[in-house]
């Protein structure tokens, strides 16, 4: 359509309904919904469907509409044929109708990170053509879709008061689930993806179970892992047990073992148990240890994942190892000196690492007063002990010296908050 309509600026629900004619000025039936094809940052209006009266409705390239012509009933659009000659067409992989699929559906605002409801789609006339440049949401965009803009201000002031006006660009909108994103998977959620994890996990406590499984589903891997981690714990669960067993077995592998094992703790014990036999035995070993402890102690808040080295390696030696495992451990700040029977003998830090000559050796650097706890320490204890030595992390030993893990000052926290809001919560209402 080369002609520019009259209203550059319009929205979905203004055009739907309305009459669509044919170059005769017969009409062919109401419009239902407006097709946009994906690629750019706004989205161009592609094509039209038409309802018809006792047939199927008809789908037609944008290209047939010569007109949305001003007629003394309203708007109505005008094709460039007679009824009898259109063409029909089909939908693309990479279009999606925004009726169907966006109107009145949820969608993540990844601006202001939660999740909203559409009232309606604002288009624009750009370059010969219809594009999609934002969402309405709030009281005033549904009001609107029920009452004359003129009524709606002049009853709004009449009772003294303004009725804000939600308007999402386009560019911080982000479908949840589409026919699109069904169908493409690992090539949606562009937008939401640039967010970091906990932003990712804001926005999907505000979603439903299926939902937040369709959406780490088409995430990365390693996006989906680290924003599922930032979720709460019901949340991990939930959408653990909503992914099939293979999927949530990969994500449960590529955790931190302490963090999977408080997902596993919170399933019913013969999921747990189906998920722990679907994972690689090294990783499923590991997770299951931790199973074995109380979840608010030292043993159930600590990680397997831990550096230790013998006492005879050397600085250089030590170094060029932890560049090669530095993405396999939680924290690489405190390195743990070990005899040959794993009882622990000395700590070093990175710091002293860096400090130290190449050619000295481990049990020439390291600090032989260690500060430990045992498994069955309480995550009270766990939290003073971090706070009264200024460390980031602290060994787990056994009756035997044995270094068993370490719980870094990261996971006491994530229990740690919650627990401190709750009472202040409660303090509210004493």
């Amino acid at each position: 359509m080369e002609k520019e309509p009259a209203q550059r600026i319009t929205s979905l629900t203004h055009l739907q309904s309305r009459p669509v004619v044919d170059s005769r000025g017969r009409e062919v039936g109401k419009l239902k919904d407006l097709v946009v094809l994906f690629g750019g940052m706004y989205p161009r209006v592609s094509k039209l469907s038409i309802a018809r009266a006792g047939e199927t409705d008809l789908l037609l390239s944008w290209e047939a509409v010569v007109e949305i012509a001003e007629t003394p009933t309203g708007l109505a659009f005008v094709l460039d044929r007679p009824q009898e000659e259109l063409t029909p067409t089909d939908l693309r992989g990479d279009e999606m109708a925004l009726g169907r699929n966006i109107l009145d559906k949820k969608i993540m605002d990844t601006h202001h990170r939660r999740v909203v409801r559409v009232n309606n789609v604002q288009l624009e006339w750009r370059d010969q053509g219809y594009h999609v440049v934002a969402v309405l949401a709030g009281i005033h965009s549904l009001l609107r879709r029920l009452l004359p803009e003129q009524f709606l201000l002049r009853t709004a002031a009449s009772f003294g008061v303004e009725i804000p006006r939600e308007v999402i660009p386009w560019e911080h909108v982000e479908p949840i689930e589409t026919e699109l994103t069904r169908a493409r998977k690992q090539a949606v959620y562009t937008k939401l993806a640039q967010l970091h994890p906990a932003d990712i996990a804001d926005i999907m406590e505000e979603l439903n179970p299926s939902e937040r499984a369709a959406v780490l589903e088409a995430l990365e891997p390693e996006t989906a892992v680290e924003a599922l981690t930032e979720t709460e714990p019901e949340v991990q669960a939930g959408v653990i047990q909503m992914l099939e067993t293979e999927k949530a077995s990969d994500m449960l592998e590529m955790m931190e073992p302490d963090e999977a094992a408080d997902i596993l703790g919170d399933l019913p014990q013969a999921k747990a148990r189906e998920l722990l036999q679907e994972m690689e035995p090294s990783e499923a070993e590991d997770v299951a240890e931790l199973l074995e402890h109380e979840e608010d102690t030292a043993g159930g808040l600590m990680t397997t994942e831990y550096v230790a080295f013998p006492p005879e390696a050397t600085v250089v030696q030590t170094l060029e190892k932890l560049r090669a495992m530095a993405n396999e451990v939680e924290t690489i700040y405190y390195l743990y000196v070990t005899d040959p029977s794993d009882r622990v003998i000395g700590v070093a830090s990175l710091r002293e690492l860096m400090m130290a000559r190449t050619e000295q050796r481990l049990d020439e650097i390291m600090t032989t007063q260690l500060i430990t706890v045992k498994p069955e320490a309480s995550l009270r204890v766990v939290a003073e002990t971090l706070s009264k030595y200024n460390l980031t992390a602290l060994p787990v030993i056994d009756t035997e010296g044995k270094i068993e893990g370490i719980v870094t000052v990261d996971d006491v926290l994530d229990d740690l908050i919650p627990m401190i809001w709750k009472r202040r919560a409660a303090k509210k209402y004493l």
